[in-house]
């Protein structure tokens, strides 16, 4: 892999604790500290300073930990860098070119062919926390269901694992996204898109505010360039294609799915 030729001016001291990369949990720990661990590797090369990259156990504590400023640079759920820009410091860095599009699936076999199949169904999601599960609750409050009454949403802890139900009948239907999909290799054989969400902003890199405006800038454009060069093939195992700026219409996108987190923990069901 090629990094950065032309690292920042060095403000880290010896004794300085390493920068810090955040990555949101929706894979298991080794498959995502594959994925990104050359893009940890391009912050340090670039940065000219140590960066760790962390996995917090679920969404929660990854959304906690965001809050209180343990992150300078994170690779965030969508609506959770929406808030972390407008509540806890951070500043947009860029999103990959290609967008979230959350998919229903069921298994090739399966009897379930429209929406209205799926009450009283249990579906599999990854964690309660997740775009693609905030979602799935407006799609389904839409078509005028109570979730714990006429269907059953099952958070499992990933992607993977939303999946690894369906599979093993432990799930009638699976939200996961195509990134996940092309992630995760799965073969078309071994589903059925029963329902397709609308597409909307993705994955978002942020970094702290802390780091200084100056910096921050550059940042932002070498990490565009390099994911247009260097760093193609980086990408495109993540299915993000290249980078790109975040608009305010990106922003703006995200603030519905912000307004039903805020009611969904006003309300206690998170």
């Amino acid at each position: 892999m090629t990094t950065a030729t032309a690292p920042f001016p060095v403000r880290s001291r010896s004794s300085d604790p390493p920068l810090v990369f955040g990555v949101i949990p929706y894979l298991s720990a080794r498959k995502l500290a594959q994925l990104y661990e050359p893009i940890r590797a391009w912050f340090a090369a670039t940065l000219a300073q140590p960066v760790t990259l962390e996995l917090a156990p679920d969404y929660r504590a990854h959304f906690a930990r965001t809050a209180g400023g343990e992150y300078d640079f994170i690779a965030t759920s969508p609506y959770f860098g929406r808030i972390a820009q407008q509540r806890h410091g951070m500043v947009g860095l860029a999103r990959p070119s290609t967008p979230l599009e959350p998919l229903l699936i069921v298994l090739p076999q399966s009897p379930i062919r429209t929406l209205s199949d799926l009450k009283g169904r249990k579906i599999a999601t990854s964690d309660p926390w997740a775009n693609l599960t905030l979602a799935a609750r407006r799609l389904f409050r839409e078509q005028g269901w109570v979730i714990g009454r006429d269907l059953y949403l099952e958070p499992t802890g990933s992607h993977a694992n939303s999946f690894a139900h369906l599979q093993q009948g432990l799930a009638d239907a699976s939200v996961v996204s195509v990134t996940a999909i092309t992630q995760l290799n799965l073969a078309a054989d071994r589903y059925r898109i029963l329902y397709r969400f609308p597409p909307s902003p993705p994955l978002l890199y942020l970094a702290h505010r802390r780091l200084g405006e100056s910096r921050l800038a550059q940042l932002r454009r070498a990490l565009l360039a390099w994911s247009a060069q260097e760093g193609q093939a980086v990408f495109a195992r993540l299915g993000h294609g290249t980078l790109q700026p975040i608009t305010d219409a990106d922003w703006d996108a995200l603030d519905p799915f912000v307004a039903d987190f805020d009611q969904l923990v006003a309300g206690g069901h998170a």
